[in-house]
């Protein structure tokens, strides 16, 4: 081959070329280029070490400031000054929890000798010639700079503790040339000012080690329960090992690396034993007990190891598994409390926590809290209870790997709850998970967003009353749809065939759902829901994909939403802002921040279509729904509520060997002056057996029944309004007017439900089934001869029979194809 005539060989021959000429002209004007580049150095070396001196000039009055503070810290200023405490106190006043900005006294100057073993970790790893340098370790620094060179990456720094105090204080954000050079300014700063002794407690106070700890003391107690003076040196030096990354390293959120870590440190520990303030008490043969000792640490903090389904090593421990305990002397409401103390936190400045004392008055009703964690402990239990027997079913059979998936899902099982005032916003009960007390104190009420099924189904319904698109006693078909590729199916088999709205909402029919959102129309849903959540449009539109698989429950809410969205239909359809603060004085009844209930709120539904879905809700809860209360004769029915049960789709059954079960279970209910949501399911989506009404359900029926018990309930389910409207009553049989003849019989009698004028239920005198079904006209009908009709699954078990009751099968709630490819869901 001629290599000459190739174009990519006769490129790199002109590049060579001009390679060559540019090395042989620099090498003739060497003494030039030499001048040139030295001045070039001298000009950008005044200029970087002179603009980072102004930048240093900026910070140096801030910097003071901080120092002196921490400096009081270190020294006895706490022997004399006693930080006052924050209490939160519940809507009655009791105190329900205390914290301070910290609860407990820092490192200081004369207990440094308390703490050698930390001590002895922090220099063996971080900075070995601490007490010999002024500042900046030049060794360090070029053994830093050999080994990343060496290993072609940054993998070592050079940083001494005064630097790394230096960086804290300044908190200048971005790593670059200028801030590392301002950050030398302050640690010659520091280190003229300061004794080593005081440099030292101040780092120790100051360092971040994962998890919301700055400070050893803090991260000790978080992690262990125990002072850091009490610290074994296996101990120290995982704590150690989080300060380079304390978002990678520490082992609440990467315990493998953390243990890994922790050896390396032991190992540089055990290398310097001259760093140990006190050498006579290093444990004898500490190097050579290094294996035998992590081997003791583990088993006390129950760390194991096993493989995820891709054989990668998966740990678990109880290292932090109570720590978010650490931040109160009373903590009777974990998650509340925990939400308190966060604004508390970032609302007030640290002098005004400690110098001033804070009284926080809260909405919270701390017998309710009561009642609500009981009542979630035991529902979830119940649950917890039925996979062991699965598991032990499975066991008995054989089947080892069902049995071994199934004991993996039961630990994760939990639950939230979310008790509020519709009126006034209030929030009055909530608890974020099963467990009062865990590592990372996870508010799943809040921040946890799921499919919520079935319970959305009031808002569409509530907004097709709003469009006078059907009454509660409209009637209408329960049939197969085809609506440009989406058929939504029904939880049971079959179709119900012509019945009226009030039975396709408490018996949650989907196709029905379907139908009214189709005739809403999706854009009007999203801009309704957007209001009520108090989000931009544009993030519902993000949030919320335009499909029909929204009537049934697709896009994600966390039940905090979920209750809003049912304390808007309470209030008559004005929005609801969620409180948890009244007002927040200090010791002395000076006010500093306070809060109004709901006032002026914006009016987002009609009220008379609120009341007539609230009514409609109600149903869900008597002989014709899915979920059936006892009713006494004679007395008010005050309750309405809508179950929700997600089942776990294929795709993810698979993950879990293909258990059936569902994945998330919901209950919304309504008595006066009261919205409760329930939420139970597993974080990562593993199927369970249950269901809305049988889970969920059950929870919020026995809170609500020891509220009413112990506190008693109001009249008034549906709280007066004026407005467009009529109160009639029905018999939800057939949707017509209850009428003095002796000719009908009805068995599910209705007294006092909302109807707007001019749109009322028909009488039952001249009643035909046959009389016009509601205008749907855009509603594609695909049913045919072939698909079954049944009247009414309680009459007809054996083929509407559903396997879990008021549920539906919806996908994953991101997909490729924005055409609907939800399946069905389950009421």
């Amino acid at each position: 081959m001629n290599y000459k005539n190739n174009s990519f060989y006769l490129i790199l021959e002109v590049l060579y070329g001009h390679l060559t000429d540019l090395i042989r002209f620099f090498w003739q004007k060497k003494s030039q280029v030499f001048a040139i580049g030295f001045i070039v150095g001298i000009f950008l070396s005044f200029f970087f070490l002179g603009g980072a001196y102004v930048v240093w000039s900026g910070e140096e009055i801030r910097v003071h400031k901080s120092l002196e503070k921490y400096r009081s810290e270190v020294s006895n200023f706490y022997d004399s000054f006693q930080p006052k405490s924050v209490k939160i106190l519940d809507r009655s006043g009791k105190v329900m929890g205390e914290f301070y900005r910290r609860n407990f006294r820092p490192i200081r100057t004369d207990n440094l000798k308390k703490h050698n073993v930390i001590v002895w970790a922090v220099l063996s790893s971080e900075d070995r010639e601490f007490f010999s340098h002024s500042g900046l370790n030049y060794t360090a620094i070029m053994r830093a700079v050999v080994t990343n060179l060496i290993q072609f990456r940054l993998s070592q720094g050079g940083s001494t503790i005064s630097q790394q105090l230096a960086k804290l204080t300044l908190n200048l954000g971005k790593r670059n040339l200028f801030n590392k050079l301002t950050e030398l300014y302050c640690t010659f700063y520091i280190e003229s000012q300061y004794s080593k002794e005081e440099i030292l407690a101040m780092y120790l106070n100051q360092i971040f080690l994962g998890e919301g700890n700055t400070g050893v003391e803090e991260a000790a107690r978080y992690y262990f329960r125990k002072p850091a003076s009490e610290l074994s040196p296996e101990e120290a030096a995982l704590l150690v090992g989080i300060i380079p990354a304390p978002s990678v390293y520490n082992p609440v959120r990467n315990l493998g690396i953390a243990l890994s870590r922790q050896k390396r440190v032991l190992y540089d520990m055990a290398r310097n034993p001259e760093l140990h303030p006190s050498q006579k008490d290093i444990p004898v043969k500490f190097s050579e007990s290094i294996e035998v000792n992590l081997k003791r640490f583990r088993t006390i903090y129950k760390v194991k190891e096993s493989k995820d389904e891709e054989g990668n090593p998966k740990y678990s421990s109880e290292i932090g598994k109570y720590g978010a305990d650490k931040d109160f002397r009373v903590n009777l409401a974990p998650d509340f409390n925990t939400e308190i103390r966060r604004f508390i936190l970032e609302k007030f400045s640290n002098e005004d926590l400690e110098e001033r004392g804070l009284l926080v008055y809260t909405t919270l009703d701390l017998e309710k809290q009561r009642f609500a964690e009981e009542a979630l402990r035991i529902g979830v239990d119940s649950v917890r209870g039925d996979l062991s027997k699965q598991e032990l079913e499975y066991q008995s059979k054989g089947k080892a790997d069902l049995a071994e998936v199934t004991r993996s899902i039961l630990p994760q099982l939990s639950g939230s709850m979310i008790s509020l005032d519709p009126e006034t916003g209030d929030v009055e009960a909530l608890v974020g998970g099963y467990k009062i007390s865990n590592v990372f104190r996870f508010n799943r009420a809040e921040e946890a967003k799921r499919q919520p099924g079935s319970t959305i189904k009031a808002l569409v319904y509530a907004l097709a009353f709003e469009k006078r698109i059907v009454n509660p006693s409209s009637r209408i078909k329960d049939e197969k749809l085809d609506i440009s590729g989406y058929s939504p199916k029904n939880w049971y088999k079959g179709y119900k065939g012509e019945i009226t709205v009030r039975q396709a909402l408490a018996q949650s029919v989907n196709t029905v759902s379907v139908k009214l959102l189709h005739e809403v129309g999706i854009s009007y849903f999203i801009q309704k829901l957007s209001a009520i959540l108090s989000i931009p449009e544009e993030e519902a539109e993000q949030r919320f994909q335009r499909n029909l698989s929204l009537a049934l429950g697709s896009g994600e809410l966390s039940p905090m939403e979920l209750s809003v969205i049912y304390a808007t239909l309470m209030n008559g359809g004005r929005r609801v802002t969620p409180r948890k603060i009244i007002k927040i004085t200090d010791m002395d009844g000076n006010e500093f921040y306070n809060t109004v209930a709901n006032e002026a709120a914006e009016q987002i539904l009609d009220p008379v279509a609120c009341a007539m879905a609230i009514n409609t809700l109600q149903s869900v809860l008597t002989e014709e729904g899915t979920m059936t209360l006892k009713r006494k004769e004679g007395e008010p029915f005050l309750y309405a509520g809508k179950t929700g049960t997600v089942q776990s789709p294929k795709l993810k059954s698979s993950k879990w060997k293909g258990i059936k079960g569902v994945r998330d279970v919901w209950f919304a209910g309504l008595t006066p002056r009261n919205v409760t949501v329930v939420w139970v399911g597993h974080d990562e989506g593993a199927p369970f057996p249950g269901s809305g009404s049988g889970v969920s359900g059950g929870i919020w029926y026995k809170y609500i029944q020891n509220v009413k018990s112990k506190l008693g309930m109001g009249n008034q389910l549906i709280p007066s309004f004026v407005g467009d409207f009529v109160k009639v009553d029905v018999c939800a049989d057939d949707g017509t007017t209850i009428e003095n003849n002796p000719d009908y019989v009805c068995k599910v009698p209705l007294y006092g439900q909302y109807y707007y004028i001019g749109d009322l239920p028909p009488k039952r005198s001249g009643f035909n089934k046959s009389d016009p079904q509601p205008n749907l006209s855009n509603v594609p009908n695909g049913m045919d001869n072939e698909d079954s009709e049944i009247s009414n699954y309680e009459e007809d078990g054996s083929k509407s029979q559903p396997t879990a009751v008021d549920s539906v099968e919806l996908e994953p709630p991101l997909i490729d194809n924005r055409r609907v490819r939800y399946n069905e869901e389950t009421p």
